[in-house]
């Protein structure tokens, strides 16, 4: 049975899960090439630098997998030794029948479908394309529509970790689920593919309802892990022991998912296995983009997205998503885990700063910066940017992340 070749394009951030979800695709046979987006050895590749690169910002995908690091060339038999790996995007999808892409944010599948050089314009053979990375409703509708104009098919297929049974290596392919979208014709193209990636496909209907369904899920998570991590500290501040507690979380009406699966960990301060948490905050920051272009307001996730900018910036970014306890710490217990107060308050002082500039704008001194009424502003006169929720507020400031749009001077 002759299988088609496929080409599969994932960021630097990412290789450990793109290099295992590959070895299910060689083990059934396929032909694979890759190429590793944002690699040292890639950098002149002739595509735009990741944007992580770009912005300074450092972007996590999936969790290392022990030993990954390690390995000191490809074994008989190994991913590694039967992979071909490509120079070039351009390269890597030369032949390919199908093309899979593993991304870290809406901006770098914008770059890599539609960017100059990138997979719609090099990727002459292919017949099907299945994104597994968190774009935007909006993008993998663009996808689609573009990919059907030249009579191609595209699939989102969003992945989503199971927090069911959480693996001890952390990320693994059999802990993985997909939100697959599309039209019917190409969901079916698209399955016998998924299905060697990861064991539960779900049907998550029309083009861009497989981002819409992974951005609901990762709402629905983080307003579940709050109500654990505080109901945690609450138990904890009031005098439950804490071999109690998880009696509280894993049975009854608080019982769930998430209560289960990070409950104890929190309470162990077991704080590295469990997710990714940039690339989490990453998703939540687009799902609130997205609530945003709908004027929808959505204060539980406001609020996550708040407390998850804070933990990154302090230092969190490498942690598991349970790591959010750590916000509700005293400061030695969060020095004991690598993390940096001292970092928010410097944070604090460029927005003051920032304020202080302001007072010619007709915003007055209590400006968000998020915002784009540009008629009723001179930029040029109060410095404001007027740029996403993802971009610093002054150039002078880039390397500082900017939380006065977040927080309060409290």
């Amino acid at each position: 049975m002759n299988r088609p070749a496929i080409a599969f394009v994932w960021q630097r951030d990412r290789d450990a899960l793109g290099r295992a979800l590959a070895q299910g695709l060689l083990d059934a046979g396929h032909e694979v090439s890759c190429f590793v987006r944002g690699a040292l050895s890639n950098v002149s590749s002739g595509l735009p630098a990741p944007a992580a690169a770009r912005s300074g910002a450092a972007r996590s995908g999936a969790v290392a997998l022990p030993g990954a690091a390690a390995r000191s060339g490809p074994q008989p038999g190994s991913c590694a030794a039967r992979l071909r790996e490509a120079p070039t995007l351009a390269s890597a999808v030369k032949g390919a029948e199908v093309v899979l892409t593993l991304l870290s944010s809406p901006q770098e599948a914008e770059d890599v479908y539609l960017g100059e050089g990138g997979v719609f314009e090099k990727a002459h053979d292919a017949g099907l394309f299945i994104d597994l990375g968190t774009s935007s409703p909006r993008l993998a509708k663009e996808l689609y529509a573009l990919a059907a104009v030249h009579d191609q098919c595209f699939v989102e297929a969003p992945l989503e970790l199971s927090f069911q049974e959480p693996p001890a290596d952390g990320l693994a392919p059999s802990a993985l689920r997909a939100f697959a979208a599309g039209d019917p014709d190409s969901l079916q193209r698209a399955l016998p593919v998924l299905g060697l990636l990861v064991p539960e496909v779900v049907d998550a209907g029309l083009p861009g309802c497989g981002v819409a369904c992974k951005l609901a899920s990762q709402i629905a998570v983080a307003g579940a892990l709050m109500g654990v991590v505080e109901a945690v500290t609450f138990a904890l501040l009031v005098g439950v022991e804490p071999a109690r507690i998880p009696q509280v979380l894993e049975h009854g009406a608080a019982s769930s998912v998430v209560a289960r699966a990070f409950g104890k960990r929190i309470l162990d301060e077991e704080f590295y296995q469990g997710g990714d948490l940039r690339l989490f905050f990453n998703e939540l920051t687009s799902a609130l983009d997205v609530a945003d272009s709908l004027d929808l307001a959505l204060p539980g996730l406001e609020t996550a997205h708040q407390l998850y900018d804070l933990l990154v910036l302090i230092g969190g970014g490498k942690k598991g998503i349970h790591a959010l306890a750590l916000i509700y710490y005293d400061e030695k217990r969060c020095v004991a885990h690598g993390l940096d107060w001292e970092l928010a308050q410097r944070a604090m002082d460029v927005y003051e700063r920032a304020n202080e500039n302001c007072s010619g704008c007709a915003y007055g001194d209590d400006y968000e910066y998020d915002y784009d009424d540009d008629e009723d502003c001179d930029e040029d006169a109060c410095g404001h940017s007027h740029r996403s929720r993802s971009s610093p507020h002054h150039p002078d400031d880039d390397d500082i992340p900017l939380m006065g749009g977040y927080f309060s001077s409290n």
